[in-house]
């Protein structure tokens, strides 16, 4: 990208966050039809299909940086998008036309224990970082293998407790709307409910396809305009692109919230929390090296912001405060100042 015109360089960033926008809400709609069609949702592996479906964009953007080997690239993005998709549950909270938060409409003892898990994956990927490279096994960080195999341990206990009444009992003035075995019983996402299983399989691998090139393009370009301004790469990774290929989450979650599907919104964005780590594992693997254990003091405040950012919510969802503040919950008023916070902390931390 050298060669190019920053100007030029902006245009295809910007066009990439685009076509990222756009497979990537298709590429969840396909999904969630193919899920029904094919009835894979409710196995493990089903489920593992649909995390790595969700989080395309995030995957083309670290194995095209681990490929150049822009290591801040790959942290920053993976762990800034913690708070990123996070903070996102906030614009979810507005976007609800109820006198009370959305945490208190969603809130369950299952959500809490999603919650909890991706702070337990979280923490985790922050003890990696403190993991030197030469303790690294085939040049993976420890952290790295713990990070899969607790991710699929809870995955099962997570889906095992969304069957467990006991786990899925809500108040009776919440709003939960479907669970997630309610979603995969609708025949097909409107869009596609007459199309046959072929075409939404080409729309699947098209979407998924734009959605890679869309990412190698994201990380190419977006590191390229941080070096012209003279922006840390991770920094930038870490809030502009984090942001970027958090758009597909956006867009799907709001439509949740606009159906009723409020449990569903929230249930989405923690699972692609605690998904989104294990990707470093995979980076390990292209870039040869243990990849947390470069993480530096920025990475640092920004796990720990999200590990705190997630906390609020798990608290959240179960006392649930009735009262909104300017359209918001309690809890997401708490949450912008500590992203804020965490952001002009930034500043000081070298």
């Amino acid at each position: 990208m050298g060669g190019l015109s920053f100007p030029l360089v902006v245009i295809i960033f910007l066009i990439s966050a685009a076509i990222t926008w756009y497979a990537g809400v298709n590429l969840a709609k396909t999904t969630d039809t193919l899920d029904t069609r094919f009835k894979i949702g409710d196995a493990l592996g089903g489920l593992i299909l649909l995390g790595i479906a969700g989080s395309l964009p995030e995957l083309a953007v670290v194995a095209s940086a681990a490929v150049q080997g822009h290591i801040p690239v790959i942290i920053g993005n993976l762990i800034g998008g913690l708070s990123i998709q996070t903070l996102v549950i906030v614009l979810f909270d507005l976007a609800v036309h109820n006198k009370k938060p959305l945490s208190y409409l969603a809130g369950s003892v299952v959500l809490s224990l999603e919650t909890i898990f991706a702070i337990v994956i979280t923490a985790l990927a922050l003890v990696g970082i403190f993991i030197p490279a030469s303790k690294a096994v085939f040049h993976l960080n420890p952290a790295s293998i713990a990070i899969v195999i607790a991710w699929l341990v809870g995955l099962f206990v997570i889906n095992k407790a969304r069957e467990n009444p006991r786990f899925t009992v809500v108040a009776a003035d919440a709003f939960p709307g479907r669970k997630h075995k309610e979603r995969r019983k609708v025949e097909n996402h409107p869009l596609y409910a007459n199309k046959s299983t072929i075409y939404v399989a080409l729309v699947f691998l098209v979407a998924a396809a734009a959605t890679l090139v869309a990412g190698v393009l994201l990380e190419e370009t977006g590191t390229d305009i941080a070096a012209r301004l003279g922006i840390n790469s991770g920094i930038f990774a870490a809030t502009i692109l984090a942001l970027v290929t958090t758009l597909p989450e956006i867009s799907t979650g709001l439509e949740s919230i606009f159906i009723g599907d409020n449990n569903l919104a929230i249930s989405d964005i923690l699972g692609g929390n605690a998904f989104m780590l294990i990707i470093f594992f995979m980076a390990d693997l292209i870039a040869k090296k243990p990849v947390l254990s470069y993480a530096g003091n920025q990475d640092i405040l920004f796990v720990s912001l999200g590990i705190g950012m997630m906390t609020v919510y798990a608290i959240s969802f179960l006392v649930r405060l009735k009262r909104r503040y300017f359209k918001l919950g309690a809890d997401s008023i708490f949450e912008i100042l500590l992203y804020a916070a965490g952001v002009v902390a930034l500043l000081y931390v070298k």
